[in-house]
């Protein structure tokens, strides 16, 4: 089963219509222009793994999906899509989910502006589910702010840190995915417990979620991951693989005199063949590991048994990616 597989087994497909339905309308308004570039990234696609995870957490109890989920699942895809709006302008991208990024088409300020108008709409559809929503996709934001501020200020830094790097994606990857579970169980009237275990094992999954994506973008393929290989390395962010191989005897010296400027092409194929000759995947694997144990222990305090399965499978399947025999797959 490929990963793909694995975030649509989360829900039903009638679970995943509901919400882009409702995610095409949450955003539009009567004017066309506007609708065209706010709508530009959902008609894209996308994993939608976090609103997989908010419909999956609610189904903990037994019965049909709430509207309030559905809607709780649009309200953190939302801030979701914004921040790829923004980090697209940031990254100066112009590919996004095979299809040419917001900034391209429209430029820097309509790509912010936008953004800007998909985290509002997120906003007031939290607002009308309840407080208690409202602060914690309130509160979610100021994480995912405060983790691209560190993430920024460590830009081209070699002495960057193991514990810099987690602290930068617990707020900017994996806060989010707490919430979406939590939003879940919140909206399904699940007791404070599974509201909590489910916090938790969001957390830890978003963790492992943004540690897979940092080694495969050390170790895969153009082909792979459907765009250029290297990324973080080339933009100076440099994500525990990095982190660790600066730190091994047999390849640091001469990785840190390659790092902390721009790299050339022929600089970013070398840098990453000396991360991957090291055993900083394989030091990687054992930090994603420890997630999925914190994981997979909060799964068990799940009551629903085939929803706590289905969880604790997609940790494993995360695991998977993050494994010295990735190698292969670098060019």
């Amino acid at each position: 089963m490929t990963l793909n597989d694995f975030f649509s087994s989360l829900t039903t497909e009638e679970s995943i219509e509901r919400l882009e339905s409702q995610l095409v309308e949450a955003v539009s308004v009567d004017d066309m222009y506007l609708n065209e570039i706010a709508t530009h990234l959902i008609k894209a696609g996308g994993k939608r793994l976090r609103p997989a995870l908010t419909i999956c957490a609610a189904s903990t109890r037994h019965g049909e999906i709430k509207h309030e989920t559905i809607m709780g699942a649009v309200s953190v895809e939302l801030v979701h899509l914004a921040s790829l709006y923004h980090d697209d302008v940031m990254d100066e991208a112009v590919k996004r989910r095979n299809v040419a990024s917001v900034n391209a088409l429209w430029g820097n300020r309509l790509a912010i502006v936008v953004g800007d108008y998909l985290l509002a709409r997120s906003a007031e559809i939290a607002a009308s589910l309840g407080s208690e929503i409202a602060s914690l996709i309130a509160a979610t934001l100021s994480r995912l702010c405060h983790g691209q501020v560190t993430e920024v200020r460590s830009c081209y830094d070699v002495n960057r840190t193991q514990e810099q790097y987690l602290e930068s994606i617990a707020d900017k990857t994996a806060s989010l995915t707490a919430t979406a579970c939590r939003i879940g169980g919140i909206t399904a009237g699940l007791g404070m417990d599974e509201i909590d275990a489910l916090t938790v094992y969001g957390e830890n999954l978003g963790m492992i979620f943004q540690i897979r994506d940092d080694v495969l973008d050390v170790v895969a393929t153009e082909e792979f991951l459907r765009k250029p290989p290297g990324q973080d390395l080339a933009e100076g962010v440099y994500t525990m693989p990095a982190c660790w191989a600066l730190q091994n005897p047999s390849v640091g010296e001469e990785l840190a005199s390659l790092l902390g400027r721009p790299l050339t092409p022929e600089q970013l194929t070398v840098a990453r063949r000396l991360i991957i000759s090291s055993d900083a995947i394989e030091r990687t694997a054992v930090v994603a590991k420890q997630y999925a144990k914190t994981a997979q222990l909060a799964c068990e305090k799940l009551s629903n048994t085939e929803v706590a399965t289905k969880l604790a499978n997609l940790a494993d399947n995360l695991l998977l990616a993050i494994d010295t025999t990735d190698a292969a797959l670098a060019s």
